[in-house]
């Protein structure tokens, strides 16, 4: 289980730190306040699904992130109703209907979720979660980009993938800036 306090701190404190000594201070945008458990439901509701544990879990530390990387995270106040979802939403519709990607089908009872985008479109995190109640664990992730979609088997393993990318990336531009100087 992925322990989002330690994710979402360590990874905060790398990109503030980061931002400072690059002096790019939109580097350092901090994740949202927790989500309550009141705007968790009414998020499933206006979609019309269940989020799974993890993900719920991760609404509970932090209510998403504009600024994980590269990565715009939606948190539950998002989720259905803002503008950037709706148009990542019907970007990511329009992509899945064309031959640049075949590799998430949705099954029978349950729906295709956007919790994520880039700035520019070709990039977007989606899950899949049921319309029912279930008790199957976590729900699979895709980190979908121009045609290639890599499948994660949970929003827990994909951000903890993309963590450690972004860290790597954060302490590579600070190597950078100590040979500069």
């Amino acid at each position: 289980m992925t322990n989002w306090n330690d994710l979402v701190g360590r990874l905060a404190t790398l990109q503030c730190e980061v931002a400072e000594r690059l002096d790019e201070p939109e580097l350092s945008a901090a994740p949202n306040p927790p989500a309550t458990e009141r705007d968790i439901v009414a998020a499933e509701q206006r979609l019309g699904v269940y989020f799974d544990a993890v993900y719920r879990d991760f609404l509970r530390v932090c209510d998403g992130w504009p600024r994980f990387g590269k990565v715009h995270l939606f948190g539950a106040r998002e989720l259905g109703i803002g503008e950037t979802w709706r148009r990542g939403s019907a970007f990511a519709e329009v992509y899945f209907r064309t031959a640049a990607s075949g590799s998430l089908v949705v099954p029978d009872g349950y729906r295709r979720v956007v919790v994520g985008k880039t700035a520019v479109p070709q990039r977007f995190i989606v899950m899949l979660f049921p319309t029912a109640p279930s008790n199957d664990g976590a729900n699979a992730c895709w980190d979908c980009m121009s045609g290639t979609d890599l499948c994660y088997p949970g929003f827990g393993l994909w951000a903890q993938e993309e963590a450690t990318a972004i860290s790597y990336a954060l302490r590579e531009e600070l190597a950078d800036l100590r040979c500069l100087h």
